[in-house]
């Protein structure tokens, strides 16, 4: 009884903000009459142009509209949001693009976490333990376990929506998620809008360009060589 009582009250703080963060993003697309279809439309779309002509034709809610884009591409988990900061770029700018698209990332993979987190607890009951990455997380201290998913999110160019899965199955706290996944998506971000920036503006030279594909190279297995190394430590233990 006791045991059905403590796992009642675990399960319910994060209903409990799951629902209130669904309520707020439903009743600021009624408010702002934002056009569902077309957010999960242009997320599907994997398109820069179209992405971009989709935000910048939501005028004053331009913010809004990129921002709610980004939700639905974490919530879907599969598809890369580089298209949506090369998007973001050619709107907002470079420096605009990059806020937009940092903000987007932070808010859009909280929704996402929160979702799969009460999915799995409550519908699928996908036995999460079981899995050898995951038991590995789980074994970590709380400061490790931030540790671990911020290189997970420097590593540039990963699908965002894996690894708000994989921190969903983990018993990593919300909170903890969200200050790692600020953290570690600042630099692979910052970077990301770099190369794409650069990429759009190609005329201007091949030297930024190529620098910045070194860097991200380097930033991913460098990532990856950190990953490994954490998971061999906490399986000795």
């Amino acid at each position: 009884m006791k045991q059905c009582t403590s796992i009642k009250k675990i399960i319910k703080k994060p209903i409990i903000i799951l629902a209130f963060t669904l309520i707020l993003f439903l009743t600021t697309i009624y408010l702002w009459n934002v056009d569902l279809r077309t957010v999960v439309k242009t997320a599907a779309s994997g398109d820069i142009k179209s992405t971009a002509q989709a935000i910048s034709g939501a005028g004053t809610l331009a913010i809004l509209m990129s921002i709610y884009i980004n939700a639905a591409i974490s919530i879907m988990g599969v598809v890369p949001s580089v298209f949506l900061t090369g998007a973001n770029v050619l709107v907002f700018g470079l420096h605009g693009g990059f806020m937009v698209s940092w903000a987007g990332e932070v808010i859009g993979a909280t929704v996402s976490f929160m979702l799969y987190r009460w999915g799995i607890k409550s519908a699928v009951k996908l036995p999460a333990e079981r899995l050898k990455s995951i038991k590995t997380i789980n074994a970590l201290p709380w400061t490790r376990q931030i540790y671990f998913l911020m290189v997970l999110r420097m590593a540039p160019f990963l699908p965002s929506g894996l690894i708000n899965l994989l921190g969903a199955l983990t018993t990593i706290q919300t909170h903890n998620f969200i200050i790692a996944t600020t953290i570690g998506k600042f630099p692979a971000l910052l970077l990301e809008t770099a190369c794409i920036y650069n990429l759009i503006n190609i005329n201007k030279g091949y030297v930024n360009l190529g620098i910045g594909v070194i860097v991200a190279a380097l930033m991913y297995f460098g990532a990856k060589k950190e990953i490994d190394r954490q998971a061999k430590l906490y399986q000795k233990h």
